[in-house]
């Protein structure tokens, strides 16, 4: 596979994002879910599309 250099690239292999994830997207965290990552002892960061999930 090479590397993916473009947004048009990603989107040639993944497609465009679902309503339900597009909804869901900020530019900030906001004061919920501030609240719910300073609560939590262990945060993960999760994506998938059609090849699989990936998960830091």
């Amino acid at each position: 596979m090479s590397l993916i250099t473009s947004v048009e690239q990603l989107e040639a292999l993944y497609g465009l994002p679902g309503e339900a994830s597009v909804v869901k997207e900020l530019d900030h965290v906001i004061p919920e879910y501030a609240a719910f990552i300073e609560a939590s002892p262990f945060v993960a960061v999760a994506t998938c599309g059609p090849e699989g999930l990936d998960c830091s």
